[in-house]
């Protein structure tokens, strides 16, 4: 149990620090190429869902130990 939850635990601050490391990549294109906002917003969304579902699946198989 101590196991699983040090994984949840060192999984979420990873995505903390790979989050906070996306904002500042966001910010830096959205300052190069300003005009595609919608464009560079969509991919973001679509990438940060991805690593979401990617992540809750992966916790899964974990604590079902499949």
């Amino acid at each position: 149990m101590y196991q699983v939850l040090s994984d949840i635990a060192l999984r979420l601050g990873l995505g903390l620090i790979i989050g906070i490391g996306l904002l500042f990549f966001t910010t830096a294109l959205e300052t190069l190429f300003y005009k595609n906002n919608k464009e560079i917003h969509l991919t973001i969304v679509i990438l940060l869902m991805a690593l979401i579902i990617y992540a809750l699946g992966d916790i899964a198989l974990d604590i079902l130990h499949i």
